[in-house]
């Protein structure tokens, strides 16, 4: 198996009218206090849609498919619970192998000015 090997679960979430800002900061709150202890983890990104007052979508990085799949079952079961009565509809999901990846610090980018 490739050990640089990194599959990435994407997940779009669609809140009630006006309860984004309350269901995200929960899901966020389950995501920081569960993801870090989870075998497997490797990283997430959330995005707040611009155009979508009531979307939100969430970007996690796992170390392989079994994690991945572990996963379904524990962290993100647990957030759908949770998060369940801000929720319009369950959470659309893709899954992707993540090709290449580049992130930037702050300092980082201010060294090349």
């Amino acid at each position: 198996m490739n050990d640089s090997l990194v599959l990435a679960r994407l997940s779009i979430w669609n809140f009630k009218k006006g309860k984004r800002e309350e269901g995200f900061a929960e899901l966020d709150r389950i995501l920081n206090s569960t993801t870090r202890h989870t075998k497997g983890f490797r990283g997430y990104i959330s995005l707040i849609s611009r155009n979508n007052q009531d979307s939100s979508t969430i970007l996690t990085l796992w170390q392989d498919e079994e994690t991945l799949e572990a996963s379904e079952k524990g962290v993100y079961a647990l957030a759908i619970e949770q998060v369940r009565d801000f929720l319009e509809s369950p959470p659309q999901v893709m899954s992707f192998r993540v090709f290449s990846t580049e992130l930037f610090t702050r300092s980082e980018l201010e060294k090349d000015f």
